[in-house]
């Protein structure tokens, strides 16, 4: 008579549901001091998203150590340029249109500025998502490049997921405006919410990681 395998039980006083929420508040804590420079942003995030998958596939508790080490291998290593360049250009691209929406909501007797000011918006709720779904993307791991234009594609076939992403956002938003001290976490449950989208994705959701994460 053939045993039947058993499914593993899990150990511990608390589910693994519970487990990776604990996991999703310290991995927030830990993303929001890697992004304070504000050029890491990108890595930070990406890093996070990285041990929540690993976590969710029933990989064990990142932890802050495991955040840290992981996140520091990336800016003391070869990727420290390519993740720091990224984080340039995040950054100046959030900028550029922070600016051209101030400027088209401030000037008066602009032509066509309601029509520009729609243009703007639209980018802006387009990028959300794109911008997202890079770095929860495993590419972002290795390859800025190709993480961007796999997040570009999804956003177009994937309009489910982009609307999850912008009212992830939305929340998170009205959470911080709510209570600010949150702003400390939040990052934790946007990171989730990012990997959970692209995790839900068959094609993705079966893939393996395409390294261990510390």
């Amino acid at each position: 008579m053939t045993a039947t395998s058993q499914p593993k039980q899990h150990r511990g006083p608390f589910g693994p549901g519970f487990e990776l929420f604990a996991d999703m508040l310290g991995i927030g804590v830990a993303t929001t001091l890697a992004s304070l420079p504000v050029v890491t942003a990108p890595a930070a995030v990406s890093t996070a998203c990285a041990q929540l998958r690993a976590r969710s596939r029933g990989g064990r508790g990142p932890g802050g150590l495991g955040y840290a080490r992981q996140f520091l291998r990336r800016l003391r290593g070869e990727r420290a340029l390519p993740d720091l360049t990224a984080g340039v250009l995040a950054l100046a691209t959030g900028a550029l249109l922070a600016l051209d929406l101030l400027l088209t909501r401030t000037s008066s007797g602009f032509p066509w500025q309601g029509t520009v000011t729609a243009i703007l918006f639209l980018v802006a709720l387009t990028l959300v998502p794109v911008g997202l779904r890079t770095v929860a993307l495993p590419e972002s791991e290795h390859d800025w490049r190709a993480a961007l234009t796999t997040a570009a594609r999804t956003t177009a076939t994937d309009p489910g997921g982009s609307v999850l992403l912008l009212g992830a956002l939305a929340v998170s938003a009205l959470c911080v405006w709510m209570l600010p001290v949150l702003a400390v976490l939040i990052l934790g449950p946007l990171s989730l919410a990012a990997t959970a989208v692209e995790e839900r994705r068959p094609s993705r959701g079966s893939e393996t990681s395409p390294r261990e994460t510390g």
